[in-house]
């Protein structure tokens, strides 16, 4: 199988590096860019580049669609792709609606995010009236490869981009500021900032392979008159919960202006 992707941002590559993490070949992959400074980059990956993203579509059995979402409708024009090719869009806030407005290819949509590249990703697609089976057989396929995925109806699409889509961005937020009181108590900062971002790995792994909820993890580690269970009312006090909730709030509405 050969895939094309079309746009060599931060989504786009990290899509290559997740694409090469789950086994396909750096050789089966071929990326277009305007930016050659980009493209030299990806060489070193070893896949394929060039600055025609007809030829990347073309050499192809699938193309994701990466560029900004303000691009969208230029690139599908450009591409005027047939009905025998198959468009994945990850482009932000970009209706399904718009892609087959200007494209007569079989499109699907997906939100994917950038721990894509470590074979950790979490992402939802959903399909596009053209959409066969078999190729929601083949994106189910490729994004569970490289890590959790699921089909949803279209109108959720915004949603997982605020959560899952942003959600590195907030995780990483999380990890600064654990890494950063490790070091107000002392610890040197490479070992608190690993120190930090194991115990959040290693917290959602537990989550997703345990038949308990998070609220009953919490539970269970915050044992009456205990250090965590101090902790966690600081938090509490301090809203941190709600701040969360907040800024997938903003995320979501961005995503909603964008699909406007």
């Amino acid at each position: 199988m050969k895939v094309g992707v079309i746009g060599s941002g931060h989504m786009g590559s990290s899509l290559i590096q997740g694409l090469i993490h789950s086994g396909l070949k750096p050789e089966e992959i071929i990326a277009s860019d305007p930016d050659e400074e980009k493209l030299e980059e990806l060489k070193e990956l070893g896949i394929n580049v060039t600055k025609d993203n007809v030829e990347a579509m073309k050499k192809s059995s699938l193309t994701f669609l990466a560029v900004k979402p303000d691009l969208v409708t230029e690139v599908l024009r450009e591409l005027d792709a047939s009905e025998d090719e198959l468009i994945v869009s990850i482009a932000a806030g970009v209706p399904i609606d718009l892609l087959e407005e200007n494209t007569n290819a079989r499109v699907i949509r997906v939100m994917p995010n950038i721990c894509g590249k470590v074979g950790e990703m979490a992402s939802c697609y959903t399909r596009g009236d053209s959409a066969t089976e078999e190729d929601l057989g083949l994106i189910n396929g490729i994004l569970s490869d490289l890590g959790l995925t699921f089909e949803v109806e279209e109108k959720l699409m915004d949603s997982i981009t605020g959560l899952s889509g942003s959600g590195p961005a907030f995780a990483f937020l999380m990890i600064q500021g654990l890494k950063e009181a490790g070091i107000d108590l002392g610890l040197p900062k490479e070992m608190a900032e690993k120190m930090a971002a194991q115990t959040v790995k290693g917290s959602g792994e537990i989550v997703l392979d345990s038949n308990q909820s998070v609220e009953e993890l919490i539970d269970a580690v915050c044992t009456p008159k205990g250090t965590t269970i101090e902790g966690v009312r600081v938090l509490e006090d301090q809203g941190v919960k709600e701040a969360f909730k907040k800024a997938v709030k903003a995320a979501v509405d961005r995503a909603k202006e964008l699909s406007k």
